[in-house]
């Protein structure tokens, strides 16, 4: 049987460490069988995963010097085990702007990247040989992704399936900056193209799904992370005189603040009784001195760092709570409100008890609806929440049920891959026709 071949287009290599990395590791594992994968990123770096072995690397810094020198900017490569890399090491500089994330660097980021030689030779040579029947693309607001994914679709005919996984067409009127409302202007006039050129949106909530029906009048269906959970597991870890409290992934838009809120609690509560809680926190994150400072409380919190992607199951798997965070700050709350923290489906996979602390977006609606976390949108009660989880450890068993149930009802990875499969072969007939 002739192999579907699909093209990746994201600003990041496909890493197991990424958010972005892991989540299409999970979602395309064991379809090689049935789909050539290769992938197109716009970043430094290396991948790292089990899936792809083709790529083509448009090297953000080469492309920002190529605005001056005129160079034509990217390489081809193969990787027969892409597993053996390392992370890239960003400068000190770099971290402190994605930390900060201020309009005037993303504006600055847009103009200079999309005017860069990433139209290249090497690129249409790539594109010709591998011949793509889908291109998927992760939709974001970096113009020269969504400029790339046109770009390809039109090279080669091939089904364009975009994914968004943030809301970054919508307008946040939170923010007062004149430059946000140019840098919005010009990613929202890329996002639109993008979309215009697509077959149908994968989207990642059905708050988002809603939404961009309406904006762009487009199929948009949802896909998420999953796992077998046909194979039931058994809860059996007992509580004594320590509740472990685990974290995973991203505290940047000031979800380190609500960690730090979580922490500040426990030691309070550690005071009053004999059995404790501790937090830990683990995190790919750049860390400010502040950051540090109020996320390691003696006897109450510790910041871990980062740890290899496939130890975090491990890790994970000796919680007796994983706690999820979302932004509280009116604008940082904005931007995730369609979103959905890929994380929560391994949280639900590892049967423990979730803490979901922060503002009411569609990850904590999805989490409160389906009973499968202990939600809490009000930081002012998380004094209580905690002393709950303190006094009634038995909670623990049944949220940590909840969860799993509710990854089962609704994030099977073999249903998820069924409709893959599926939506490929039609959009690909439909292009025929």
């Amino acid at each position: 049987m002739k192999k579907i071949r699909v093209l990746i287009i994201t600003h990041a290599p496909w890493r197991n460490d990424t958010s972005v990395g892991n989540s299409y590791s999970n979602i395309f594992n064991g379809l090689n069988d049935s789909i050539e994968f290769a992938q197109i990123y716009i970043r430094d770096g290396m991948p790292e995963n089990d899936i792809v072995h083709k790529y083509f690397q448009i090297s953000e810094k080469e492309l920002i010097k190529s605005v001056v020198n005129r160079k034509e900017v990217g390489k081809y490569f193969v990787m027969d085990d892409p597993m053996d890399t390392q992370p890239v090491e960003f400068s000190n500089t770099y971290n402190c702007m994605r930390r900060l994330r201020w309009n005037i660097f993303l504006l600055c980021r847009d103009i200079i990247s999309s005017m860069g030689g990433w139209k290249s030779k090497a690129l249409n040579k790539f594109l010709d040989e591998f011949q793509p029947d889908i291109i998927f693309g992760t939709l974001g607001f970096i113009p020269v992704i969504n400029q790339l994914m046109v770009y390809a679709k039109n090279r080669t005919g091939a089904v364009l399936i975009p994914y968004p996984w943030d809301d970054w067409y919508s307008i946040n009127k939170n923010y007062v900056s004149p430059i946000y409302y140019i840098r919005i202007f010009l990613e929202r006039y890329y996002i639109k193209k993008t979309v215009t050129n697509s077959a149908f949106l994968y989207v990642i909530t059905e708050d988002m799904r809603d939404k961009y029906n309406k904006f762009f009048k487009k199929d948009c269906k949802v896909l998420r992370k999953g796992y077998d959970f046909d194979i039931e597991k058994k809860y059996e870890l007992l509580v004594d005189n320590q509740i472990k409290m685990i974290y995973t992934g991203n505290i940047g838009d000031e979800r380190w603040k609500v960690l730090s809120m979580i922490a500040e609690s426990i030691a309070k509560l550690n005071g009053k009784y004999d059995r404790k809680l501790h937090l830990y926190i683990y995190t790919l994150s750049p860390i400010s001195n502040e950051m540090e400072a109020k996320l390691n409380i003696e006897g109450a919190s510790t910041l871990m760092g980062a740890v290899p992607s496939k130890k975090i199951p491990e890790i994970t798997d000796k919680a007796h709570v994983l706690v999820h965070v979302e932004p509280v700050n009116k604008v940082k709350l904005e931007n995730s409100m369609l979103s959905f923290s890929t994380k929560i489906v391994d949280y639900m996979y590892q049967k423990r008890c979730i803490l979901a602390v922060g503002g009411q977006n569609a990850s904590m609606k999805y989490l409160k609806a389906n009973n499968a976390a202990i939600v809490v949108n009000e930081l002012d009660t998380i004094d209580n929440v905690l002393e709950k989880i303190i006094l009634q450890p038995e909670l623990l068993s049944d949220y940590a049920n909840n969860a799993w149930e509710c990854g089962k009802k609704n994030h099977s990875i073999s249903e998820i891959q069924k409709m893959i499969i599926s939506d490929f072969k039609l959009s690909m007939k439909n292009r025929a026709d």
